[in-house]
């Protein structure tokens, strides 16, 4: 007997370095002007699993001046900060024996002041794939976790015109990487995971889609014509509908 093979119906895209700039180019320069080890900060972000406060703010559990506030004191946290970075270079395989901070100075409020600006500029690429794929018939969304402040608002309102769906972890109460947020996502779509193609820039989102069946795709920043590619020819091999040009 012949073996199935999936058929692609719809795409769901990440925002922030994806259809936008990458957030974590401003964490980069930030990192470097202020002396900081490359990724320090998100090493920081990330070692609060689900429960930091900026994992928190997606959701839309606190609000922005709690944000600030409960940020500040992470990411001000020189010991646990330390700890967290040595275990990534030993999971990483590197020097280990390079100089940590001492003191830690992160103006929270200026860091994600700048993180919301560099998202401000589009990835017209990846736009133009959005608008090509609802020509051909296909069904997009928007996978996101954000945040329910003025800037988050602008972004949300003015990208949502270019989905079907616009799914916001601030809104629902769910962000990425729980497989709930994605199966919502699908159910508005009203397609199985394994009719779609998801592409996000972090990689544990992308391990969460791929065990829900999902065809996932890595945008990384200054390759995101790359993925544009790879999403077309994933089209033209499985896709439900005749492409356009």
């Amino acid at each position: 007997m012949k073996p199935q093979t999936r058929t692609i119906r719809a795409v769901i895209f990440d925002i922030g370095g994806v259809i936008v700039k990458s957030p974590f180019l401003a964490i980069s320069l930030y990192e470097q002007s202020h002396h900081l080890p490359s990724n320090y900060i998100n090493v920081s972000l990330s070692k609060h699993g689900s429960h930091g406060a900026f994992q928190q703010y997606e959701r839309n559990e606190i609000s922005y001046t709690e944000f600030i506030n409960k940020w500040t004191l992470e990411l001000n946290d020189v010991t646990a900060n330390n700890k967290a970075y040595l275990e990534y270079l030993t999971r990483r395989h590197l020097d280990t024996r390079m100089v940590l901070p001492r003191t830690l100075r992160v103006d929270a409020q200026e860091l994600f002041t700048r993180m919301m600006k560099v998202t401000e500029e589009p990835n017209e690429c990846v736009v133009e794939l959005v608008k090509w794929l609802r020509r051909c018939g296909y069904k997009v969304a928007a996978l996101t976790n954000n945040f329910q402040n003025d800037e988050g608002k602008v972004q949300a309102n003015a990208l949502a015109k270019l989905f079907d769906e616009f799914v916001e972890s601030s809104v629902v109460g769910l962000r990425k990487p729980d497989t709930r947020f994605y199966t919502h996502a699908c159910n508005l779509l009203e397609v199985s995971p394994d009719e779609v193609v998801f592409l996000d820039d972090i990689r544990k989102n992308l391990s969460a889609a791929k065990r829900l069946g999902m065809t996932a795709i890595q945008v990384e920043i200054g390759r995101e014509q790359e993925a544009v590619d790879t999403v077309k020819r994933i089209i033209r091999t499985l896709g439900a509908f005749e492409p356009k040009l």
